[in-house]
Parts: C-alpha cells; sequence; structure tokens
C-alpha cells in the first residue's frame, strides 16, 4: 500500500504507512534534525515497524526548527486529528526529535515514548548549560516551550543519553524530573545519539520494539551497548576524546589510527580532535583525508574546520 501524505504545510508534513496487522498500533516518529535542513527529505517506513506489521506516522520538518514556528498549532491539531483513530500509540524520536516527541506526547496520545539523546529545551534562560545551540535557539525566533506544558507528564517510556556528555546528561536529568514515569538509561561513550554503538549491530530498531511492545528490558539494551563497543569507531572515538586530558598519549595514539583508517566522518572527527589538542600530525592527518575524498567535503566540515583555524 502506498504512504498516505495526511497533512502538510509550508513548515510540516505527516506521512502515513499501513503496516500489514490489525491496525491498532501506530508508531509515530519525528525526524530528527538535518544539517542545512531547508526542504523535506523523502518519508520511509521505519524498518521495527514493518517487522511488527503496525502502522506508522512519519512527522517531518522543512527546517531545523525544534518543531517550534507559527505552524506548530497547526502541527499539533493535526496529530490531534490524525492519531485519534488508534488505540496504542508510541512516539520515538532522536535530539531534536526527541524533544518533539515530549512536546506532542498529549497530541499524539502516546501510550510510551522513546526519546534518543533528546534536549529538554535550547532556549538559554531555561538550558544556559547548553550554548553551543545558542544560535539554533534564536534561529526558531520565538519562545519555546518547556515540554511539560504542552506534552503529557504521565508519559511512560525511555530516555537513552551518553553520560559522558555533559549537556546531554543534563537535559536528561531535566526531562525525567519533569516527566517522572520516563526510564532514564545511559550509554556511556555511545555519543550523540547515545545509541551509535547499538546501531552498529542494526539494535536501534529492537529497541523501538521494546517501546512498542512494552517489554522494556534496560539489562539487555545495556549488553547491546556493551558487546558492540569494539565494533564501534565512534565508541573509540568518543572515549579517545574523553581521556585526552587524563591520558594523553594513548588516546592520541588511538586518535590518529581512527584519522588514518576509520569511515571518512570518523577520520575527520578524530582530526579535528587532534587539531583541538595541537597534535603535530592533525594537520597532514586532515589533508590526506581531504585529497582522498571522491568529491567535496561537506560543507559543515568546512565551517568547522574554519572555526577551528580561528583560534590558532
Amino acid at each position: 500500500m502506498s504512504p498516505e501524505r495526511l497533512y502538510e504545510d509550508e513548515r510540516y508534513r505527516l506521512t502515513l504507512f499501513r503496516g500489514r496487522g490489525d491496525g491498532r498500533r501506530l508508531a509515530v516518529g519525528f525526524e530528527h534534525g538535518r544539517k542545512d535542513a531547508d526542504e523535506f527529505m523523502p518519508a520511509s517506513f521505519p524498518r521495527y515497524a514493518q517487522r511488527l506489521g503496525i502502522d506508522a506516522l512519519i512527522v517531518q520538518t522543512a527546517r531545523r526548527d525544534w518543531y517550534i514556528s507559527d505552524r506548530s498549532q497547526a502541527l499539533s491539531e493535526a496529530l490531534r486529528h490524525h492519531t485519534r483513530a488508534w488505540p496504542e500509540v508510541v512516539a520515538t524520536g532522536f535530539s531534536m526529535g526527541g524533544y518533539a516527541v515530549l512536546l506532542y506526547s498529549a497530541d499524539c496520545h502516546a501510550r510510551r515514548v522513546l526519546a534518543v539523546s533528546p534536549q529538554y529545551c535550547i532556549d538559554p534562560a531555561i538550558a544556559p548549560f547548553d550554548p553551543g545551540r545558542r544560535r539554533k535557539f534564536e534561529a526558531i525566533g520565538q519562545p519555546m516551550p518547556r515540554p511539560e506544558t504542552r506534552g503529557d507528564p504521565g508519559v511512560a517510556g525511555l530516555v537513552l543519553y551518553d553520560p559522558a556528555i555533559r549537556v546531554d546528561r543534563i537535559h536528561a536529568d531535566m526531562i525525567t524530573e519533569a516527566f517522572p514515569n520516563l526510564l532514564r538509561l545511559a550509554l556511556p561513550y555511545g555519543g550523540h545519539p547515545a545509541t551509535s554503538v547499538i546501531g552498529v549491530a542494526g539494535g536501534i530498531g529492537g529497541i523501538a520494539e521494546m517501546v512498542v511492545e512494552d517489554r522494556l528490558d534496560p539489562a539487555a539494551i545495556r549488553e547491546m551497548h556493551r558487546a558492540n563497543r569494539r565494533r564501534a569507531g565512534s565508541y573509540r572515538l568518543n572515549l579517545a576524546r574523553a581521556a585526552l586530558a587524563r591520558h594523553p598519549r594513548p588516546a592520541i595514539e588511538e586518535l590518529r589510527r581512527l584519522a588514518q583508517s576509520a569511515a571518512p566522518h570518523l577520520r575527520f572527527e578524530a582530526g579535528m580532535a587532534l587539531l583541538d589538542h595541537d597534535d603535530d600530525e592533525a594537520a597532514e592527518l586532515l589533508m590526506t583525508l581531504f585529497e582522498e575524498l571522491p568529491g567535496e567535503p561537506p560543507p559543515t566540515w568546512r565551517r568547522q574546520l574554519e572555526r577551528a583555524l580561528r583560534k590558532f
């Protein structure tokens, strides 16, 4: 069955995928933030929803706006209208999408949510500990509500986060204080999003299935994270960056290995970590990476490199 476009305006879009089941369960997925987002991307049927045979509603934004704009009320009304027919609704989201999951949980009629590395709020008046997102907040151009003021503070579910990332840890603390029925689970050095290690083995869908079927197993999730740490270059990168201050020699050696032979995005991040640490080999490693790319480097890489070089 072809996807159904249930709602669209210049800012938001709702696309429904019908599963093969009885139509009683719905998974609402909020798109995460995309760099340089200025249009809608094609929506796809989540694989875990297909496996379970349940329906899926994909919520998209044409901007990196945390789902806050002059069209937010229209989105709220559309979600209330288009999710009311399902007796069992869950909602999922990563980062910016995790904030939206909480903010629109009541509108979605969600019983449970999965929020991976979500923000509680990025308004500097509420989250002064997160200055890195200040410009993103300014781009929203209007006040940003605390999620419990519009969402369902009683909603159940799961919050996954990396405790080694200070701002993500504080966001998780504030979220679980405002939403006390959410289980908070730490995945150390998973990064942002915190499930990057689990994703190496394709295990993220399995966690979503736990939420859908209301059978959360924290021990199993922790074991998925532990079992895949050595296979995940992102874990090694995050661990090495964290170790730079106290254990610089092994950390630098690991970052150099990653900058030489990991996937391109990890090579870049490792090279940038070495550059920030004023390592002698950083510039050469980054130059080699740029030369080996089949095309032009992503614009975000160039901007990040330019910002770093201004410090010297």
